[in-house]
């Protein structure tokens, strides 16, 4: 992709803010780490100040209101109004594994144009509960995309990747493509590197995968975030992760000794990352 720069912004495919890490499901390979994270919900001073700095430079199709489980948020119907005021993409998608949607308030569902809700197999979204969620889409007019999730991409390593295997994972991963993401005033080209750094001793090396956006100059910054969005070398995540292109696995549920296992797994691969 070239990230053309029109009007001073970065035209890009859609832009993600995980609104909360953790998640009402265990699903073994999530690409958001969320069995294995602790309880984080997004402060919507914080979500609004992030949406303001990043609309300045760059212009997604939509933006992706995601999680972990995004509808665990107590505040969605105000990051919602948030994200419906400021018009950072010309599209708001809401994406959730649907298991809470009944919760979702009539203001919300008006805030959302699109709704991507993802089916596994374990547990299974209830019948009539997918009746409802259609119908109440089809009333405001919302596109509904019903992903079937019975099998993940295995993203985690268990050995870190020498220097040219990140450099190839990086080269030929589809998820810094359709990926972009913002957390806590920073613009990531993938999804890892917000939550690798949660593990890591050194959390700044991570956070180098990513572009501060809380800076005065615009033009600058736009200049850099395509620099970001274009460049050869993998990231610090890259070295820790299989990449889009991994192989697939079936989908299954993980029980608290197999979560205990790939959280201190993942604490290890962090250490042995040098800058």
């Amino acid at each position: 992709m070239n990230y053309p720069i029109v009007d001073g912004r970065v035209q890009t495919r859609a832009l993600e803010y995980h609104i909360t890490d953790h998640c009402n499901l265990r699903c073994d390979h999530c690409c958001s780490f969320s069995p294995i994270l602790k309880k984080w919900l997004a402060d919507p001073v914080a979500f609004r100040e992030d949406l303001i700095a990043v609309r300045r430079v760059v212009r997604p199709e939509f933006l992706k209101i995601v999680g972990g489980e995004p509808l665990l948020h107590p505040a969605l119907e105000e990051l919602l109004v948030t994200a419906h005021e400021l018009q950072v993409g010309a599209r708001i998608q809401l994406t959730t594994n649907g298991i809470l949607l009944r919760q979702l308030t009539p203001r919300s569902w008006d805030c959302i144009q699109m709704l991507s809700v993802s089916l596994y197999p374990e547990p299974a979204l209830p019948k009539d509960l997918i009746r409802y969620v259609a119908r109440e889409a089809a009333r405001r007019n919302i596109e509904v995309s019903w992903k079937m999730q019975d099998k993940f991409t295995c993203l985690d390593r268990t050995v870190l990747a020498t220097r040219d295997e990140a450099r190839d994972t990086f080269a030929d991963c589809w998820i810094r493509h359709r990926c972009n993401s913002i957390k806590n005033g920073r613009f990531y080209s993938c999804t890892r590197p917000q939550y690798i750094q949660k593990f890591a001793a050194d959390g700044p090396l991570f956070a180098e995968d990513g572009i501060p956006v809380h800076v005065e100059d615009a033009a600058a910054l736009a200049a850099t975030i395509r620099e970001h969005l274009t460049q050869t070398e993998p990231l610090h995540s890259c070295f820790l992760c299989n990449g889009g292109q991994a192989p697939l696995d079936t989908h299954r549920q993980l029980n608290p000794q197999a979560i205990r296992a790939k959280r201190e797994q993942l604490v290890t691969l962090t250490t042995q990352i040098t800058p």
